[in-house]
């Protein structure tokens, strides 16, 4: 019967859900939040809309749910890249490198997560993702870097790579450096250096002191 609620097998609930979430996670990545609807993901996943409402209560809970799917990889990258890393700055710029890699991959979940129409899960997130890099900072204060506030200079190291992400991804591909990843590296670096150079301090910039730091 047309509209008649789909169930799952007995225990094989989470495996739709999953499904949903990979169709769900297709549709944004081709078209965007908008094109991700109830209805759109029932029709790719062979269900009806119901059967999606088991799950989500929303299309607000499914996006969302879509989008922090892909950012719980976030932090398992970030310690991939700086863990064993010796040097607590080298490792900070490592995991400000990955940061902005990772949001220039998932351009459609970056801007709903941290740019679009705040939910919990996204404070939630964005709180994470900035107690991540003040203990990055901590580290750096521990080994003798003069830092003289933890969390300011994590809100700028936070602002730096956030704005190394918004800036590309609010614009077409097209006009995107066609080599990302030395873009990464070189946002990454400014972002490290300037946030600790004027850790201890915010003396106004001159040209001598940028060949001095140079």
């Amino acid at each position: 019967m047309t509209g008649a609620r789909v169930r799952a097998a007995k225990g094989q609930g989470g495996l739709l859900r999953e499904q949903l979430l990979d169709i769900a996670g297709q549709l944004l990545d081709d078209g965007g939040g908008d094109a991700v609807t109830i209805r759109a993901v029932a029709t790719s996943a062979g269900v009806t809309p119901p059967a999606v409402y088991l799950h989500f209560a929303s299309k607000r809970e499914l996006v969302h749910a879509t989008c922090l799917r892909v950012w719980s990889s976030l932090f398992i990258e970030l310690e991939a890249v700086s863990q064993g890393v010796p040097d607590p700055v080298t490792a900070l710029y490592e995991t400000c490198v990955a940061y902005i890699a990772f949001g220039l991959r998932h351009p459609a979940q970056y801007r709903l997560v941290m740019d679009g129409e705040a939910t919990e899960a996204s404070r939630q997130n964005e709180d994470a993702c900035f107690r991540y890099f003040r203990d990055k900072v901590a580290a750096c204060a521990d080994a003798g870097v003069p830092v003289e506030s933890t969390t300011e200079t994590a809100r700028l190291l936070c602002s730096g790579v956030h704005g190394a992400v918004s800036l590309l991804i609010h614009q077409d591909r097209d006009v995107w450096p066609p080599d990302t990843a030395r873009y990464a590296a070189r946002a990454a670096s400014a972002t490290v250096h300037g946030a600790l150079l004027t850790a201890s301090h915010a003396p106004h910039p001159s040209t001598s002191t940028v060949i001095r730091s140079g």
